[in-house]
């Protein structure tokens, strides 16, 4: 039996390395990476590259400075890489091929999934073909492929969850626990998310296996209890070093509130409708995660031990679990911690259903033709409900029915095996011929250009070492030799966007304030809600602080990153000026990066005003007076005196005055892209069927493209055409009416096109010299629905003068069922000198989703007057507002003043390591200590030698009160936890010793 045992796993080897030279060969031919253009680009990438550089410094835990305004190294990175054993390999890698290391740990993981569902389906006791072709299903499923190029992380639990339950099999089997303990401990390590959804996959394992073997197991009552219990407790034990604190700064987190389900009592019909295509094609577009991809071979499995429910009831009582949560977003957003309804959880679901292959190929010799009846109605039965989902056709990707064809190559094979009596032999070589391209076929589903999208989503090779060097095209190298601590943010569109979307930032030393982690400070995310940040977002909580000139001031940044051209086109936050040498502007030539590059040389600018990491407030906030302020006077009045967690004894209470001005303007819609009369039909089927001035050609070619029969008179439907424009008319009408007095809604017309409109200020030169913003209140959104849609089309075609055929009808419903709605919509604010936008990330968005309804959008600063604000929105039918307000924040002499004399209350000496902060403070008065250190409980200060307690200041911000005279402040931090974790793992390892020593002295007396 060892024998056989050994040599599955050689095949096994053989037949991986076939696999994936197959598969990801195809890479080769491609010139694309494994790393992908979002969140492999954004976090995934950098975090490695950061993880190296920590590995080669000897440092892992406490604080770096380098992720955003500060963060602490193992809350952050516990999520990524901290706790997964293979990422530490990296560490063997030279610098310039971390990309390659990158590329080759995905298919290590990859393989060792393989290895670990193997020793469990061994312990299982299944025949050796079974144990075979189960891991193979097992380690190439639909969701591994996908996460191999998206998350590959994510490939840890599906190494972790056969693991477990092989040692609780194992306790089953009336052996020791210790292998049970051990992977509970490597569970917890790993990732406090998987942690959560594999303890729940475990139980409910534990309980499933117990109903079905509770007959044959040695141990049963208390003394079983007592070994799944220990083994429990003694891997929590074993965890402790990492768990703990990471369960802290969970806790302590952006992601420790959130709408349950992101409101969903349901999914949205489009999820059900995409959901059977799903099951066995990969490549598709699908949402929340429903990522299955199961081979052929594996659904006809799951036909087979359903239909023998008796024989495998409790293992089709675990089946039906994974469809009811499948189907309900409560149970998905319960497996996520209580917040996104994301089907994540459903890795969960490739052990059962490669249990079921294990099932089936072992009673390869008992099938009947009862058997082969229901596996032929269970397969007509999916294409039939596909066709239905699709609106009762096959509007599939071609590659579906390469997948659809092998399902039924490997029916037939299994039809044509049990008439003509093929050998057991005979069978699993013909079905794993067939999986083998069954696997091939699933993974081009995403890595190949011609299948599918995820392809077109990855970067080409050593490009994102290339990004990663060039980020700044070298402009970093000058902040870095900047005397004391200073900050960086980049402008807004320096890489043609209205945020920052990456990391790269946190590897170049100019300390970056944006970061983009899964797990980020509570406490930033406070600060920064508090101010009405318009770009929060729980994993990117400060982003650019919006360009305001103030919250940079307050954060300490001293430099922003731009583009060259954008000096003359785009205005900066006031007081920042770009940096010279020899007279003329400092320009850092581009560096080209392929599909990344801005293709304009950098640019530095630096404040004159941007505070340093730590000052002294002599004044004090009042708290009920900061509460009733709007997010633009909040970050004015932290200027004038501290908000203090814990009022400061001694230290006087200042009331803020505001200097900022409410503007006056006047709304108007713009209504020459509205079909609001019968001159604009003509107008509109002149210019090609569309009003759209940008996109208006008027060559005959494009004529007789867009608009067929080129009729551009009025020469029937007249009727329906008036009554058509006179919808938009009443609409545009009743519309002025609601924005007479200010802007309370932005619609669109009845093709579905959103009106523009122009805020007209009534008294430009209020504006001169401030920084302006747009507050908007009580937004609310109006959805696309289906029948809108509909409508739309429908008298998009009669001002086209085309038909609108049967068929055209339908195929429209069947699009505006596939793409419904979730409320996502975006808008954008343009002015003389700046272009500000903000988004209201869909209902179905699995990692940011939080309804907005109040918006501070910051307009930018400008020395002149602007008279005009042009306003446009997308995607939803209309936007309404309980308020709409212009607010200008006035900048100059007052302000310098201000902000100098508090540069000048910095802390003299300032020294700042990564665990460490000192410097002497001087004050003739009580004072606070205000800082821009993002608040922590690992934060210890002293005074003079003597401890103090800190406080939470400016509502995110470690601080303290300090006595009036000269005092040495000395601020030291270390990881929430982490000595009690340490702890924890030293009594679990001692246990670990005993308990695992007496086990083995146990197994050596027995034989």
């Amino acid at each position: 039996m060892l024998k056989v045992s050994k040599k599955n796993y050689w095949i096994y080897t053989l037949i991986f390395m076939v696999l994936v030279v197959c598969l990801y060969g195809i890479f080769i031919l491609t010139g694309k990476s494994f790393i992908w253009e979002g969140d492999g680009l954004a976090q995934h990438y950098p975090v490695l590259e950061k993880f190296y550089t920590w590995l080669h410094e000897g440092s892992l835990s406490g604080w770096s400075w380098n992720l955003g305004l500060g963060a602490d190294k193992m809350t952050t990175f516990s999520y990524y890489v901290l706790g997964d054993p293979f990422s530490y390999l990296i560490w063997f890698f030279p610098k310039h091929s971390i990309e390659l290391g990158y590329n080759l740990l995905i298919l290590l993981r990859l393989y060792v999934s393989g290895l670990a569902f193997m020793l469990f389906a061994r312990q299982r006791g299944f025949k050796p073909g079974s144990q075979l072709l189960g891991t193979l299903t097992y380690t190439f499923t639909g969701y591994s492929l996908y996460v191999s190029i998206r998350h590959p992380f994510f490939l840890l639990p599906m190494i972790l969850f056969p693991l477990l339950a092989y040692g609780i099999d194992h306790v089953y089997q009336g052996k020791t626990w210790v292998p049970l303990a051990i992977f509970t401990g490597l569970a917890l390590v790993s990732n406090f998310y998987f942690a959560y959804i594999l303890a729940i996959g475990s139980l409910v394992y534990a309980v499933l296996r117990y109903l079905t073997v509770r007959e044959t197991i040695a141990q049963k009552g208390w003394p079983l209890i007592f070994k799944l219990v220990g083994a429990g407790l003694l891997g929590f034990l074993l965890a402790g070093i990492i768990f703990i604190p990471s369960l802290i700064g969970v806790f302590t987190s952006t992601r420790a509130t959130g709408n349950f389900a992101n409101g969903y009592f349901v999914y949205p019909l489009n999820y059900y409708l995409r959901l059977p295509n799903a099951l066995v094609t990969t490549g598709n577009a699908m949402r929340f995660w429903a990522n299955l991809g199961l081979a052929g071979l594996t659904f006809l499995s799951l036909m087979y031990v359903v239909r023998h429910a008796r024989r495998y009831l409790w293992f089709d009582v675990g089946l039906l679990i994974l469809v009811i949560g499948s189907l309900l977003p409560e149970v998905a957003a319960v497996m996520n911690g209580g917040t996104t309804p994301s089907q994540r959880w459903l890795l969960l679901g490739c052990l059962a259903f490669s249990l079921s292959v294990m099932y089936f190929i072992d009673a390869l010799p008992r099938i009947d033709r009862s058997d082969l009846s229901a596996m032929i109605v269970g397969t007509l039965f999916l294409l039939g409900l596909v066709w239905a989902a699709n609106g009762f056709i096959f509007s599939n990707q071609p590659h579906d029915f390469v997948i659809y064809g092998l399902l039924l190559l490997t029916l037939g094979a299994i039809v044509v095996g049990h008439f003509y009596q093929w050998s057991r032999h005979q069978v699993i070589w013909t079905l794993l011929a067939l999986l083998s391209l069954n696997i091939i076929a699933n993974g081009y589903g995403y890595f190949s250009p011609n299948s599918g999208g995820a392809s077109n989503q990855l970067l080409h090779r050593g490009v994102a070492t290339k990004f990663q060097k060039n980020f700044y095209d070298g402009a970093e190298s000058y902040v870095k030799a900047q005397p004391g601590f200073k900050r960086s943010s980049i402008s807004k569109y320096y890489y043609f966007s209205n945020e920052a979307k990456t990391n790269m930032g946190m590897n170049l030393g100019a300390h970056d304030i944006m970061s983009y982690f899964s797990i980020q400070d509570g406490s930033v995310g406070n600060f920064s809600e508090e101010l009405a940040n318009s770009q929060f977002k729980m994993n990117k909580p400060i982003n650019q602080a919006d360009s305001r000139t103030t919250m940079n001031n307050l954060l300490g940044v001293n430099y922003i990153f731009a583009r060259s051209n954008q000096l003359k086109t785009q205005g900066f936050p006031y007081g920042y000026q770009p940096v010279k040498k020899n007279g003329t502007i400092l320009k850092y030539q581009d560096e080209p990066v392929h599909d990344l590059g801005n293709n304009y040389d950098t640019v530095i600018l630096k404040s004159k005003n941007a505070l340093p990491l730590a000052y002294l407030q002599t004044k004090q906030l009042s708290a009920k007076q900061f509460k009733q302020l709007n997010g633009s006077d909040k970050e004015q009045a932290l200027t004038y005196g501290a908000l203090v967690d814990k009022k400061a004894k001694g230290v006087p209470t200042t009331t803020y005055h505001s200097h900022n001005r409410e503007l006056g303007y006047a709304t108007k819609a713009d209504n020459s892209t509205v079909i609001d009369s019968l001159q604009q039909v003509m107008k509109f089927r002149q210019q090609g069927n569309q009003m759209d001035p940008d996109l208006i050609t008027t060559t005959k070619s494009s004529l007789m493209q867009t608009n067929q029969d080129r009729s551009v008179n009025i020469t029937d439907d007249k009727a329906r055409l008036e009554q058509l424009t006179g919808q938009n008319r009443t609409a545009l009408k009743q519309n002025a009416l609601a924005n007479q007095k200010s802007l309370h809604k932005m619609v669109s017309d009845n093709q579905n096109l959103p009106v523009n409109y122009k805020l007209h200020l009534k008294h430009p030169k209020q504006n001169k010299g401030t920084e302006l913003y747009l507050e908007l209140d009580g937004i609310q959104a109006e959805r696309l629905s289906v029948k809108d849609k509909y409508q739309a089309k429908k008298n998009t075609k009669a001002f086209s003068n085309q038909a609108f055929s049967g068929i055209e009808r339908i195929n429209q419903l069947r699009s505006g069922l596939w793409n419904m709605s979730d409320g996502a919509y975006s808008v954008t604010a343009t002015t003389a000198n700046n272009v500000s936008s903000f988004s209201q990330f869909g209902q179905s968005n699995l990692s940011d989703y939080q309804e907005k309804h109040h918006v501070l959008l910051n307009l930018g600063y400008s020395a002149k007057a602007r008279k005009n604000i042009k306003l446009t929105f997308q995607g939803v039918k209309s936007l309404s507002f309980k308020s709409a307000k212009l607010i200008a924040v006035p900048f100059g002499s007052q302000y310098d003043q201000r902000m100098s004399q508090l540069k000048h209350q910095g802390l003299q000496g300032l020294n700042v390591k990564n665990d460490r902060v000192t410097g002497t403070s001087r004050s003739q008065q009580a004072s606070v200590l205000a800082t821009s250190i993002p608040y922590n409980t690992g934060w210890q200060l002293t005074v003079d030698g003597k401890k103090q307690a800190i406080t939470k200041v400016n509502v995110g911000f470690v601080g303290a009160r300090l006595a009036a005279g000269k005092h040495k402040i000395e601020l030291t931090y270390h990881t929430p936890g982490q000595r009690v974790g340490i702890v924890m793992t030293i009594v679990g390892a001692l246990i670990l010793a005993v308990t695992g020593g007496y086990s083995y002295w146990r197994w050596r007396k027995r034989r």
